[in-house]
């Protein structure tokens, strides 16, 4: 009985671990925006950096000057008063301006510990001065707003093997969308209405990973996912699977314009 209870708890922590970060890895993952560039907030300034007790855990968007759209993943081991949010910098870890949360809500169809229906809104216990460098970002809203021809764009602050590259500065990739038929091959059918997925399909060595987790996947100049999962960091016949926007758009809409109400 004491040796089943030991496999239960490593199997609890694994998948703990996994879910929480978002992607499902090989021991060998990149944790990074991979394949990409050194970013200025300016030309992104709705990307923030979601922190909790201050140390960067995943990115997120503005929405409004008091709301920020995130994953649900990313609140699923915390709770509102030790987040944060860092908006208007380029650094996740200095300048701009830290935000309290006054309170995390996650869809109500998130399964905690998980990608399923993983979105999260974050409520800031004061409003967000808009500038040059922080900026609300547009929410898709009709299906023809994931038939994008040309490559979106996903920014973050996941780490870099490179140790020439800082992973404390804002980096950015573009990528383009994946149809969802190639990626319902790749996941084995793992792929719901709630997901969209981007990224080099044949080739891979671009997309997104672990930190970068809750960042806005923008094609333009929409919000059409939330980085969410994926196999791995960009591989090969394994897109990113992002949220999508227009699945989780009426709740986000009844949330933030105060229809529903919001947790404390």
């Amino acid at each position: 009985m004491e040796h089943f209870r030991q496999i239960l708890i490593l199997c609890t922590i694994f998948l703990h671990f996994v879910c929480c970060h978002g992607y499902v890895e090989p021991a060998t993952h990149t944790n990074r925006i991979v394949g990409g560039h050194v970013a200025d907030i300016v030309s992104y300034p709705y990307q923030v950096s979601v922190q909790e007790l201050n140390n960067h855990i995943c990115g997120g968007s503005i929405l409004t000057s008091r709301w920020i759209l995130t994953a649900g993943h990313c609140i699923d081991d915390t709770i509102a008063r030790y987040i944060n949010v860092r908006v208007g910098s380029s650094f996740y870890n200095h300048s701009g301006t830290v935000h309290n949360v006054r309170s995390a809500i996650a869809h109500p169809e998130h399964v905690p510990y998980s990608w399923i229906v993983d979105y999260a809104l974050l409520e800031l216990e004061e409003g967000i001065v808009f500038s040059s460098v922080a900026q609300p970002i547009v929410l898709a809203s009709r299906s023809e707003d994931l038939e994008f021809a040309f490559d979106c764009v996903v920014t973050g602050w996941g780490r870099t093997l490179n140790s020439a590259e800082s992973f404390e500065q804002l980096r950015a990739v573009e990528i383009p969308l994946v149809p969802r038929a190639l990626c319902e091959v790749a996941y084995e059918g793992k792929i719901d209405d709630s997901m969209v997925c981007a990224g080099d399909y044949e080739n891979g060595g671009r997309g997104s990973c672990t930190y970068d987790s809750g960042g806005a996947l923008v094609c333009g100049g929409l919000q059409v996912g939330i980085v969410s999962w994926g196999k791995g960091c960009a591989l090969p016949g394994y897109p990113d699977v992002y949220s999508s926007v227009l699945y989780a758009r009426k709740w986000i809409d009844s949330i933030v314009s105060g229809a529903l109400p919001r947790e404390p």
